[in-house]
């Protein structure tokens, strides 16, 4: 059953992606999901950088480095939830468009 402040939540995000022009619930559902895969995809990695320090293994994470497509290139660490959930929302967009989409998929 979902609780009154869960509800509220819920009815704040549909009225933001509607207050966007995303209308069709699919649409919402499916951009849900992928801002809900990458926080995890973040939280997970990093979880795996504290847990392999603490037993003094080695770790490469999927955001060191450099992330190229094409000529252009960006820090990797740029496409973390938690870097780049603080940025202006025409930030977040072009950086969701470029880069974060074909970093997941590729």
């Amino acid at each position: 059953m979902i609780t009154g402040e869960l509800k509220n939540k819920i009815d704040s995000l549909w009225d933001v992606f509607a207050a966007g022009g995303m209308v069709n619930p699919l649409d919402v559902i499916e951009q849900i999901t992928y801002l809900m895969f990458i926080h995890d995809l973040d939280e997970a990695d990093t979880r795996r950088v504290k847990d392999n320090l603490m037993l003094g293994l080695p770790y490469d994470s999927l955001f060191d480095g450099e992330y190229s497509i094409g000529e252009k290139t960006i820090e990797k660490n740029q496409l973390r939830w938690s870097v780049f959930r603080d940025f202006p929302a025409g930030r977040q967009f072009s950086l969701m468009q470029e880069w974060i989409f074909p970093f997941i998929k590729g």
